[in-house]
């Protein structure tokens, strides 16, 4: 198949790349800095140069035949000025070029965090319940593109991933914090829900089959531990004493504001760890029920929390970032 992806050189854009390549798929790279794409992929991808910001550059897209697209371009820093007009407008810049071709799919990888709050398992039916911006441009974009099926007739699927870990800059962040002993905030007894990249990737693979059309499906690890006990096991294998600080979440919420402010003043950019939205993922339950994914897709999560973690942590140490 000829397959277009967006965001195809980010942390998980790259690996479904290769995947998808590996599987001898066609593969087309949309990125706005084509030069930085050519480094990484050389030859092995045909690339488009095109911001989904701007419609216009998209225009390419009409006369090129794509048989699926997975959209992955997304900006998670709630600091950013551009956040939603990239996951939001972005997305209706595509739907909207793309919206008289015959794609077989519109495979978008979208967050468990538009459902909010979820101490039960959380199943693909759940209410819409975003509780920060992030999540609420993402609940938009899924209803962008549902709509667009009703309307225009794209088919789509959608993959509602947890937290996703693995050796990126952001997990760097958070693992060198609890390696200089960064207190837990609130009790620490939230149920933590992660998965690993690899599992995610596996599941947007999985998503190409038939069964998927018009679907969604929820992606996370194995374990469902606490916020508390998460930490004591990135301690344990990073070799560090566990913390015993607390800092209470009002609190910790208005240290984050008073940060981000003066970050702005300063024109830095803030450390994922302090932002406010992170701190409200941090200690916020979030569940997610596999089942449907596991059932229709066959997909299944090869990465224990402790696994997953332990090869993060390698990567990172060995790339010098922790």
């Amino acid at each position: 198949m000829r397959i277009l992806v967006t965001g195809g050189t980010g942390f998980i854009g790259r690996r479904l790349v290769n995947k998808l390549l590996k599987k001898g798929h066609h593969v087309i790279v949309l990125d706005r800095n084509i030069r930085n794409a050519r480094k990484i992929f050389k030859d092995s991808v045909e690339l488009i140069e095109a911001d989904i910001l701007d419609q216009h550059s998209l225009a390419p897209l009409k006369r090129k035949r794509i048989d699926v697209i997975y959209h992955l371009a997304a900006i998670l820093d709630e600091t950013s000025p551009e956040m939603w007009r990239v996951n939001v407008e972005g997305t209706k810049n595509l739907l909207e070029t793309l919206k008289n071709k015959k794609l077989e799919r519109f495979i978008y990888l979208s967050s468990l965090g538009v459902l909010g709050e979820t101490k039960e398992p959380a199943k693909e039916d759940a209410p819409y319940n975003p509780e920060t911006k992030y999540e609420e441009s993402k609940a938009e974009a899924e209803r962008m593109i549902t709509y667009y099926w009703l309307k225009h007739g794209i088919p789509y699927t959608i993959i509602r991933a947890t937290i996703v870990y693995g050796p990126n800059e952001t997990w760097a962040q958070i693992i060198k914090a609890a390696k200089e002993g960064y207190p837990i905030i609130g009790s620490g007894e939230n149920l933590f829900h992660l998965v690993y990249v690899d599992d995610v990737v596996d599941a947007l693979v999985l998503a190409l089959a038939p069964i998927a059309r018009n679907k969604i499906y929820h992606i996370a690890g194995p374990d469902v531990l606490t916020y508390k006990d998460t930490y004591k096991l990135i301690c344990k294998l990073l070799g560090v004493k566990f913390t015993d600080k607390r800092i209470a979440k009002p609190l910790a919420l208005a240290l984050s504001k008073l940060y981000e402010g003066i970050s702005k003043i300063k024109s830095e950019k803030p450390k994922v760890t302090m932002l406010s939205s992170s701190i409200k993922r941090l200690t916020r339950n979030r569940v997610a029920d596999t089942t449907l994914a596991r059932k229709e897709l066959g997909w299944k999560p090869k990465y224990s929390l402790e696994r997953g973690m332990k090869k993060t942590i390698s990567e990172l140490t060995k790339r010098g970032l922790i």
